[in-house]
């Protein structure tokens, strides 16, 4: 065969398996490089950056009350679930902080703590609520720890990944019988919610998340479609 035709048949079939490639879903559990989440309901996923969308707050108390019952035993992973949900971090924020941000180098728990958000690059100051302090201090007090280490480590003393925090959530809905879809988001978006059921102003709100708008806000936190349900239940005509 012509060298010229058989370079030309080569090329053409590479560009089919290109535009075939480009296509295909790619449901690569690497978030760094896979083109979609790991976080996705179903088989074919959300872009990443939209998972956030995918997943529910914890909107009723004693679902909240359920899994700290199931987590009781577990003091890690109870003070990850608690602060958490007090915190209102992201999800890679929150596992990156370390012993010297919430204790006092002679130990002592912090009333409040700062924190240079990864994304925002913007310095936080989060006061430490009663029932998140008492999580972190049960849990320092039953585990080996240094001031520079990690508050919620993997088994070797790392990092845990945001995967794994997934993982986590979803297997302790599952375990309080809470029915759901859950992710890394849910811890955040349960502060979120509660917060705005507590009062607490959407403009407020719309600064600790960074959104640009208020409907953004609502979405995320998941209580726009709660207040128009009741904003109906209100109306007589």
């Amino acid at each position: 065969m012509d060298t010229n035709v058989l370079g030309g048949a080569l090329g053409f079939i590479r560009f089919l398996m290109k535009l075939k490639a480009m296509k295909t879903p790619n449901n690569d559990s690497d978030t760094l490089t896979g083109k979609r989440g790991w976080h996705a309901k179903d088989g074919i996923a959300p872009r990443l950056g939209k998972g956030s969308a995918t997943v529910d707050p914890l909107r009723r108390t004693k679902d909240i009350s359920a899994i700290k019952g199931v987590l009781s035993h577990r003091p890690r992973d109870f003070a990850l679930f608690v602060f958490g949900i007090h915190a209102g971090l992201r999800g890679g924020d929150l596992l990156s902080v370390r012993w010297s941000d919430i204790l006092t180098p002679d130990g002592k728990a912090r009333d409040k703590i700062k924190i240079l958000e990864s994304k925002t690059k913007k310095c936080r100051v989060l006061t430490i609520q009663d029932n998140a302090r008492e999580s972190l201090t049960r849990w320092r007090d039953s585990t080996e720890h240094d001031l520079s280490g990690y508050v919620f480590p993997n088994s070797t003393g790392g990092r845990l990944t945001i995967q794994r925090l997934h993982q986590l959530v979803n297997e302790w809905a599952s375990l309080g019988g809470v029915k759901g879809h859950f992710g890394s988001h849910t811890l955040r978006k349960t502060y979120g919610y509660h917060m705005r059921r507590a009062g607490v102003g959407i403009e407020t709100l719309m600064k600790v998340f960074g959104h640009s708008s208020q409907s953004i806000t609502l979405r995320y936190i998941g209580i726009e479609e709660d207040e128009i349900a009741e904003a109906n239940l209100k109306i007589s005509l």
